[in-house]
């Protein structure tokens, strides 16, 4: 059986307000010694994921900007029967629309709505750091977005669910991530989850063991679509994941603390 792991990162394997993954270094070795695939599934950028790749030592397929566009390393699949794009040392695979179409659509939706808004496509990394707890370095790689876009209602009189429903009138998706709202296609981190694990079973002969790992609302999608779901504890979350998934693991601790335990646990004693 081929085991796989696909985890979200904020509020997941990086803690929420330091991005340190250091308590999770026993699983991550674990993972890495074994072989076990650990697929990176987040809102962060292609930018942002590579150098932290790199960081790790991962070598396998990604999933950004909530489930917008898949990156997988050149020659890691003998078969692909989709679409892809060369990036660099990777094939992309995406079916989100353009990056200025949602800039379009949530100025016109903002407008309507006469709502002040505040989105990634007009911050300045020194304004992201500011408020996100990025360095500025970190937020330039974060503002290098492609398939969706993060944003702040600055009017605290709207909800986040009315705009969604006037998202979904557009064909556009609306999601809440650890810190901002995020407008994309409708795409969502579990379709992407679904189609990279076709080509993990198309590839592999033996059968293939899903586990996914969030905290947020964005995350739901990815936990239905694996065979295993782990809830890592937000205690910032207004609709916690757990009583949405009931037969999930729940971990033990937020961040990077539950999520060791877990997959340690998850990994057994071979």
């Amino acid at each position: 059986m081929l085991q796989i792991f696909i985890t979200d990162l904020d509020g997941t394997l990086l803690d929420h307000g330091t991005y340190d993954y250091s308590p999770a270094l026993p699983a991550l070795n674990r993972l890495k010694k074994e072989q076990i695939p650990l697929i990176l599934s987040t809102s962060k950028t292609a930018a942002e994921i590579i150098p932290f790749r790199l960081e790790i030592e991962n070598q396998d397929p990604f999933i950004v900007e909530d489930g917008g566009g898949i990156f997988i390393p050149k020659d890691y699949f003998s078969s692909i029967p989709f679409q892809t794009r060369e990036v660099g040392r990777f094939l992309a695979i995406s079916h989100a629309p353009p990056y200025t179409h949602l800039q379009e659509a949530l100025a016109n939706l903002a407008d309507q709505h006469d709502l002040e808004v505040e989105s990634f496509a007009e911050m300045t990394p020194s304004r992201l750091a500011e408020i996100s707890g990025l360095t500025e370095q970190q937020a330039q790689l974060a503002l290098e977005r492609e398939f969706d876009l993060p944003f702040r209602i600055l009017d605290g009189s709207f909800h986040a669910s009315q705009f969604e429903e006037e998202a979904r009138k557009l064909g556009l998706r609306l999601t809440q991530g650890g810190r901002f709202l995020h407008l994309g296609g409708d795409v969502d981190k579990g379709q992407a989850v679904t189609r990279l694990l076709e080509l993990y079973q198309i590839n592999h002969e033996e059968t293939v063991q899903s586990i996914g790992l969030g905290d947020s609302e964005n995350d739901l999608s990815m936990l239905e679509a694996v065979q295993i779901s782990v809830v890592i504890p937000n205690p910032r979350s207004q609709s916690p994941l757990a009583s949405q998934l009931p037969s999930a693991l729940i971990a033990g601790a937020p961040g990077p603390e539950g999520w060791n335990e877990v997959v340690l646990e998850l990994l057994g004693n071979s």
